[in-house]
């Protein structure tokens, strides 16, 4: 007796323990369920912190950048005009001469005491000892225009000549223009362009110069193209641009074959062909439209020109890019606040066009391409279509062999679980065969997943007899057979719903599937149709592209018809 009652108290030792551990645990809990709160409040304080940090850094390093943009141009702008202010001085005096010349009011000693001054005073300027240049031909001082063109054209060759070049146009010296003509082509370096010469191009050819610079341009441009098709690098680059151009040009209706596009496994080939196949009418209209032009472009090019020439006295010096540029970004970083990626950003943007240089190829198919962004019209489209005809044709049979060999032989379809290929839809009568057949199967293996409840009824009967038979055939055990019965029945009667279900719902399937099968086969004869009547305008293409001769463009401002015909 007294060892139940100390094991029973020892028990109760323990289990009172237990309770106070279990309280002291519960506390624990609590404690550390307050800590992970803090935790989360330290972190997200620490978080904000931090970004309050970053906010406050970045912000300062704008503050300072700001200071010492502003600092920075200050200094900058004083430099500029200690070196070279009084450049803009002759830029502003210079487009006054121009003006003074067109107009013909600036007598002839004004203008060379104005430009002996300006050559005082700006002495590695280059446009200083051509202005001389000009002032002193205009009154015929033969032996001051010898030597400030020597000036001139040491300071800056190329600059020199297109200058003069412009004003001899300008001022309709035809002979003068030639000759400064001639220079300029000599420094123009085919595999790198500036693009300022579509623009000369562009002039030459619709009739701004006078008619002997066609042949000239001419002369030069053969000479061009013989260089750089020496090696198959700088064609093969212009064909993979015109194939890029042809690809692009077909386009296709999203509802013009609705059924195939749905169920046929490989539609996007399929409309990838066809696409390429309708683009030979579009460029057939395309390249017509481009020789067919009646618009007289030489006003607007003369204009163009003239802003070359502005350019060229109003534009900085080499000289003085470099201290301009820091000009103009510090100028950006005060704009935006202190942000230099932004203002650098905004500076890389502002880079002029006619910095970036290209080969001559190149720039034929930029004006082939789109003349409105090169700064060409439609006339030397005409002309870069022209000369750049022979790898135009050859990128043209590339583009249509492609195609042709790309094409999918069948049309894959997938029509709810019906696999099937057709070539081009002759084949109806043994695509529905296949189709009736496939059905016939489907629906002979989803009866036989459907299995008659024969073990059921078995059971069930066995039971129903073993019930009429322990009660005797009393009302219990009729009871139970007629139950059984009802089982049995409700079995069966189930069994045979659910395969009517069944070949209701495969029948109905069938008849749908057998509908979009029809019309797919439909599709495909119209899609091989319009392929085969498509993929034959490539001829007609190829005659308009090999009807194109070097002569075959005109501008109303002056026959031009002749341009590159052989000399």
């Amino acid at each position: 007796m007294s060892q139940k009652v100390i094991s029973y108290a020892d028990l109760s030792r323990i289990n009172s323990a237990l309770s106070s551990l279990k309280t002291d645990m519960r506390e624990v809990n609590i404690e550390l369920g307050g800590l992970n709160t803090k935790h989360d409040h330290l972190k997200s304080d620490l978080l904000q912190l931090t970004l309050s940090f970053s906010d406050f850094v970045e912000s300062d390093i704008k503050h300072k950048a700001l200071q010492l943009a502003e600092t920075r141009q200050g200094n900058l702008k004083q430099d500029l005009q200690i070196k070279f202010g009084y450049y803009a001085e002759v830029r502003r005096m210079a487009t006054g001469i121009l003006q003074g010349v067109d107009t013909g009011i600036i007598g002839d000693d004004t203008l060379r005491y104005t430009t002996e001054e300006v050559m005082i005073k700006a002495p590695n300027y280059w446009l200083a000892p051509a202005l001389v240049v000009l002032a002193s031909w205009i009154r015929d001082d033969k032996d001051t225009t010898e030597k400030a063109l020597i000036e001139s054209l040491k300071r800056d060759d190329y600059k020199t000549t297109l200058f003069l070049m412009l004003v001899m146009r300008r001022l309709g010296r035809n002979d003068a223009c030639f000759q400064w003509m001639k220079r300029y082509f000599l420094h123009q370096n085919p595999h790198n362009l500036d693009r300022e010469f579509i623009i000369i191009l562009e002039a030459i050819t619709t009739g701004v110069f006078q008619p002997t610079s066609h042949q000239l341009m001419i002369t030069n441009v053969k000479s061009w193209i013989e260089q750089l098709t020496q090696t198959d690098n700088y064609i093969d680059k212009q064909k993979a641009q015109w194939t890029h151009f042809f690809e692009k040009k077909g386009s296709l209706s999203s509802k013009k074959y609705p059924l195939l596009e749905e169920f046929a496994t490989n539609w996007d080939n399929l409309k990838t062909s066809v696409t390429q196949a309708r683009s030979h009418h579009a460029l057939d209209i395309h390249f017509k439209s481009i020789f067919e032009t009646t618009t007289d472009y030489s006003k607007a090019t003369k204009i163009q020109l003239d802003e070359i020439l502005s350019l060229l006295v109003t534009n900085f010096d080499d000289e003085e890019l470099p201290l301009q540029n820091e000009v103009r970004l510090n100028q950006l970083i005060i704009q935006k606040d202190g942000d230099k990626k932004a203002a650098q950003f905004l500076m890389d943007d502002e880079k002029h066009i006619f910095d970036e240089k290209v080969d001559f190829l190149q720039m034929l198919t930029n004006a082939a391409f789109d003349p409105e962004l090169t700064g060409a019209t439609k006339v030397t489209q005409a002309l870069a279509v022209s000369i750049s005809q022979p790898w135009i044709v050859e990128a043209h049979d590339t583009f249509t062999a492609k195609y042709r060999n790309d094409i999918e032989e069948n049309v894959d379809l997938i029509i709810d679980g019906f696999k099937t290929s057709t070539p081009d839809g002759s084949d109806e009568t043994e695509q529905l065969q296949k189709h009736e057949q496939y059905w016939t199967d489907f629906l002979e293996n989803e009866l036989k997943k459907l299995t008659f409840p024969l073990a059921v009824i078995s059971c069930v009967g066995l039971i129903s007899v073993a019930v009429l038979i322990i009660f005797k055939f009393e009302i219990i055990g009729i009871i139970g057979a007629l139950i059984g019965g009802l089982i049995i029945w409700s079995s069966i009667s189930n069994y045979k719903k659910a395969k009517k279900k069944t070949i209701e719902t495969i029948t109905e399937r069938k008849t749908k599937s057998k509908e979009v099968l029809r019309g797919c086969i439909a599709e495909t004869v119209d899609y091989r149709k319009e392929f085969t009547h498509e993929d034959a305008k490539a001829e007609i293409l190829r005659q308009t592209l090999m009807s194109i001769t070097p002569e075959d463009f005109s501008s109303t401002s002056r026959d031009t018809r002749t341009i590159l015909q052989p000399s």
